[in-house]
């Protein structure tokens, strides 16, 4: 990942300049990180050398849902749409997608874990714009077409 790499590439630059002699709080300044930062850049250079400096895998919980099986939802969510799922409009919302996941899959999540999903996938909400249920198309075009420039003439011409 390309991140994994500039963060590699930007210790071993704050290590080189402390080894070629600029102060450490000099270095923290200039990358914009603490000072205790590069302290423990140059005890993990010093202790396994340019490869610590590296990153390393991440711990942590692994997904509920291997990224194969993740990427099946995804087509089957894009593919049906919420009306696949018999909703009665087109809105995604985080319940109706956790319930759509369940139904797909036998995993649940809950709604906060679904919005940070929407992130990752990089699908952002789309909220339906409102409008007026008596607003006419055919009466705001001939007012901005015919009235409007009119009216932007009298206007000036009074002046």
């Amino acid at each position: 990942m390309l991140q994994d790499f500039a963060q590699a590439y930007r210790r071993s630059l704050a290590v080189k300049w402390v080894k070629d002699g600029m102060s450490q709080q000099e270095v923290a300044q200039r990358l914009e990180v603490t000072q205790g930062a590069i302290s423990q850049w140059i005890a993990r250079d010093r202790e396994g050398g340019e490869d610590a400096l590296k990153a390393q895998p991440r711990s942590g919980r692994p997904p509920r849902l291997p990224p194969d099986k993740m990427a099946k939802v995804l087509v089957a969510l894009e593919a049906l749409g919420p009306e696949g799922f018999g909703y009665d409009d087109q809105r995604w919302t985080t319940q109706r997608i956790a319930d759509a996941i369940a139904r797909l899959t036998d995993v649940h999540y809950s709604t906060s874990s679904i919005s940070d999903l929407f992130r990752q996938w990089g699908w952002s909400w789309q909220v339906p714009k409102r409008q007026d249920s008596r607003r006419d198309e055919a009466t705001i075009d001939h007012w901005r077409e015919q009235l409007w420039p009119e009216l932007k003439k009298r206007s000036r011409g009074a002046e």
